[in-house]
């Protein structure tokens, strides 16, 4: 087994499913290459990481979601490598900057699946990269627009509150309760309540205004950077944590550099209030992932009020908040 998933034999285990999934060569290729590896230095959540114990990796996430994928879908080689490579075009701290400086990570990976490194190595495998990316583009078992879990959101849910300390049912042991119905998650009504727990407390953790406030930040500190320094917008998708960090403690741009100095090594001077004061920025919660699984052919909410009463919790975390220094 590799606990450093560095996909030397082709045998991976996922710690935190507790299970061995065999690697196709193409998935061990791809696990090696630059795109994929890169993501090992991208926090999955965002600037928090600097002041919290969330600290897991966008390759984490990946291993998890790709290991879900086989478990439930081991003959889908395509449904597979579309989990392997959902998130190779997240910019540096995932979402943290992405709507501040105007990006989308999913054009971003769409480009890096068709051209170069990962296309390469999908062709030599007679893999189209185009049916990759429509697989991305469609509902499947890896997301939908629909309220009902995809696998994707699965792995968040579990991982995050996992290592938040705030599950109700070891992850292990929660996922061996569920199976797909068509590309919608099914299970019994005690896992769907702890997987309901999962979805609501995650949405506590990163919804909370001590987090939301150091996303905000960062994103304030590259967006002043980048207008200081002609090529920065360009060159900082590719980036990992740690360059971002360097950049903007460096920044010859004061605003950058100050805010990136609170960020490391002085987040309690990071003040929120209702109210909006002399230079905050301004932050609305409007987004809100209400997944669920089913029970039978039903969504959660529908069939269990325990589920339902949960889930309802979710409305109230809509806010607006300003955050200065």
């Amino acid at each position: 087994m590799s606990l450093q998933h560095t996909f030397s034999s082709g045998m991976i285990w996922e710690p935190l499913y507790q299970w061995h999934i065999q690697a196709q060569p193409v998935e061990a290729e791809l696990f090696r290459s630059q795109p994929v590896r890169r993501l090992k230095f991208l926090h999955h959540f965002g600037a928090s990481a600097l002041f919290s114990p969330m600290t897991h990796s966008r390759l984490e996430h990946t291993i998890g979601v790709w290991s879900l994928m086989a478990h439930f879908f081991p003959n889908d080689l395509h449904l597979r490598l579309a989990a392997l490579l959902h998130d190779i075009g997240h910019l540096p701290f995932s979402h943290a900057v992405e709507n501040t400086l105007g990006y989308d990570h999913h054009r971003h990976t769409e480009q890096l699946i068709l051209h170069g490194t990962v296309a390469d190595i999908l062709t030599k495998h007679g893999i189209p990269p185009a049916s990759i990316v429509a697989i991305l583009n469609q509902d499947s078992p890896l997301t939908n627009k629909t309220s009902i879990m995809g696998l994707d959101h699965l792995d968040s849910f579990l991982r995050d509150t996992y290592y938040a300390g705030q599950q109700l049912m070891p992850p292990s042991e929660l996922v061996r309760k569920l199976r797909l119905r068509g590309h919608y998650l099914e299970t019994d009504e005690e896992t769907a309540a702890a997987l309901v727990h999962a979805v609501v407390e995650d949405h506590r953790i990163f919804l909370a205004p001590s987090f939301l406030a150091m996303d905000a930040l960062l994103a304030k500190a590259a967006a002043h950077h980048c207008e200081s320094t002609p090529g920065m917008k360009e060159r900082l998708p590719s980036l990992l944590d740690h360059e971002l960090i360097q950049e903007l403690l460096q920044s010859k741009n004061p605003t950058s550099s100050s805010i990136m100095h609170v960020l490391m090594y002085e987040p309690h001077r990071i003040q929120v209030t209702d109210e909006p004061l002399p230079g905050s920025i301004e932050v609305n919660i409007r987004k809100i992932y209400k997944k669920q699984p089913l029970i039978g052919d039903k969504p959660a909410s529908e069939t269990s009020f325990q589920a339902a009463v949960k889930l309802a919790e979710l409305d109230a975390l809509t806010a607006t908040y300003f955050f200065t220094i």
